[in-house]
């Protein structure tokens, strides 16, 4: 029957320094996601899942609907939800299609993606058709009418009906890497400023060099435009340029990444992103400003080999990343601050793990000086 279960269960306490408030945010948190997938009948498949989060001990945080706006925000507020409620065929050769409630995770999580760091997963009402009946290329077609924000279904601003187009193209690997081609159409009725359009395509790939090194890459551009009943007008970039080496374990990586301004009027924006994955852990551009954003960032990680024996053997596993950025405008030349940040995860015994994060946000010309401290320990079946 191919049946399968499954069973997450975070706890977090994250504390927050922000300069424009009067108190620091301390919050304790516990999350859990249960589901169920059927096995296969008559070519269908169906899944459910429930998540529910709970605050335990310190509660000195801006949930964004408890009113203690003393406190910076940790969007993490109490819930219980059906996260995924969804059915999938596969009675067609080549075409799997989806329908209900479903979490997804596009790419690199730049555009559309499920906000995993967050207590409550972001997911989306619609359906979805992926189609790799074509040679050389998979096709991904998907309709969303309706977010499942973070917020929860507590908050005004938990669901955004939307009237959502995604169509993206990936072929199949070649000798430069994969090429990839979307178009994203977001009309976002209860959050009209971030409607949009945007058309691009990136080439990704990994070549092997002398003394066991590979050179890693992402080269992408795209151009969006005002859509839906956006406000105002406007079009702007967005490019990311990645480079990296890696050998042995250890990855070394360079970024820039544009996201465009019109002149100031209004900046390119990803508002179903994964948001927390980019520009900095602090999440201080979540949004971006109508000056757009440059970011140029190095980021070197190590994981530490599974295998590996005597008295660290313990620490089989371990994940270690930092990153420094540097933050600009794309138009009217501001520097808008530095950052560093930090990011340890450690698998443990019997699916437990445990992780760890710090942020460092240095204000110049845009928000405050911000520094977050986070740790977690979950366990995972």
């Amino acid at each position: 029957m191919n049946a399968r279960f499954w069973t997450d269960t975070r706890y977090r306490y994250e504390y927050v320094d922000q300069g424009n408030k009067p108190k620091n945010a301390r919050a304790s948190t516990i999350r859990n996601k249960t589901g169920i997938e059927s096995g296969f009948f008559h070519g269908f498949r169906a899944g459910v899942e429930g998540e529910f989060v709970l605050e335990l001990g310190p509660n000195d945080f801006n949930n964004t609907i408890n009113g203690r706006t003393q406190y910076p925000v940790v969007a993490d507020v109490e819930s219980a939800e059906v996260d995924q409620a969804y059915l999938e065929s596969y009675n067609i050769p080549g075409v799997v299609l989806l329908g209900g409630r479903y979490l997804e995770n596009l790419d690199n999580l730049r555009y559309v993606g499920s906000v995993a760091w967050r207590q409550n997963d972001q997911t989306f009402d619609g359906a979805k058709a992926t189609i790799t009946a074509l040679p050389g290329v998979e096709l991904l077609y998907a309709y969303i009418g309706n977010v499942n924000r973070i917020f929860s279904d507590r908050s005004p601003a938990g669901n955004i009906n939307s009237n959502v187009h995604l169509i993206h193209a990936e072929s199949d690997e070649l000798s430069i890497g994969k090429l990839t081609a979307y178009t994203y159409l977001t009309d976002l009725y209860d959050l009209d400023p971030l409607s949009n359009a945007s058309f691009g395509g990136f080439l990704k790939g990994k070549q092997g060099l002398t003394g066991g090194i590979d050179y890693h890459y992402r080269f992408e551009y795209a151009h969006q435009i005002s859509y839906g009943d956006a406000p105002v007008d406007y079009d702007a970039d967005y490019v990311r340029v990645e480079q990296g080496l890696s050998k042995a374990g250890f990855t070394g990586t360079l970024v820039y990444e544009l996201l465009g301004s019109d002149n100031g009027v209004a900046a390119f924006q990803t508002p179903l992103a994964t948001g927390h994955v980019f520009n900095g852990f602090a999440d201080v551009f979540l949004v971006i400003p109508p000056t757009g954003l440059q970011d140029f960032y190095a980021q070197a990680k190590y994981k530490v080999p599974t295998n590996i024996g005597g008295p660290f053997s313990y620490f089989g596993g371990l994940l270690l990343l930092a990153q420094y950025h540097e933050f600009r405008s794309a138009v009217q030349n501001l520097d808008y601050g530095s950052e560093f940040d930090f990011y340890s995860y450690l698998p443990l015994r019997d699916g437990f793990y445990a992780q760890a994060k710090y942020a460092n946000y240095q204000a110049d010309d845009y928000f405050v000086d911000t520094q977050k401290v986070i740790f977690g320990l979950g366990y995972q079946y």
